[in-house]
């Protein structure tokens, strides 16, 4: 029998052991994982979006330049010419720049109205690229390093 007993409580220390060696497992890992979730909900909450009427319609505009527009925008309208930085948006990548600029119910608001394609990108492009920090030159397609 004392081999018997030996042998249980030999099996509840080991299971014992088992369960502490899985908390401090979870313990670790939950250590080793960097949650930027709240952080990004209070970056929303201080950076309430710019509103903006148009077409009688009011739409939210990010209050700095998304990530998705900003990697379209260094991809594709950032170009260098003759030394100097030029903003170009690609004609079959017109729609697309707008979209991802303004979102998908702006887009759909313009390609239904009568609004003159100058108007657009001479007016509204430059005064949000201005709102996120960016120079537009509307007259002659140049774009500025980002202002400080």
């Amino acid at each position: 029998m004392p081999d018997e007993m030996k042998r249980k409580k030999n099996e509840e220390r080991m299971a014992f052991l088992d369960e502490k060696a899985e908390e401090m497992a979870q313990i670790q890992e939950a250590d080793l994982v960097v949650d930027y979730d709240e952080a990004l909900a209070e970056h929303r909450q201080k950076n309430k979006p710019h509103l903006i009427r148009f077409k009688g319609k009011t739409f939210e505009i990010p209050r700095s330049m998304p990530f998705t527009f900003s990697l379209f925008y260094m991809r594709h309208c950032i170009q260098r010419k003759s030394g100097k930085t030029v903003f170009a948006i690609p004609e079959d990548r017109i729609a697309e720049f707008i979209e991802k600029m303004f979102g998908k119910d702006f887009l759909e608001t313009l390609d239904q109205s009568d609004v003159d394609f100058n108007f657009v990108l001479g007016r509204l492009v430059p005064d949000i690229m201005s709102m996120w920090g960016y120079k537009v030159d509307d007259t002659k397609g140049s774009s500025s390093a980002k202002n400080a």
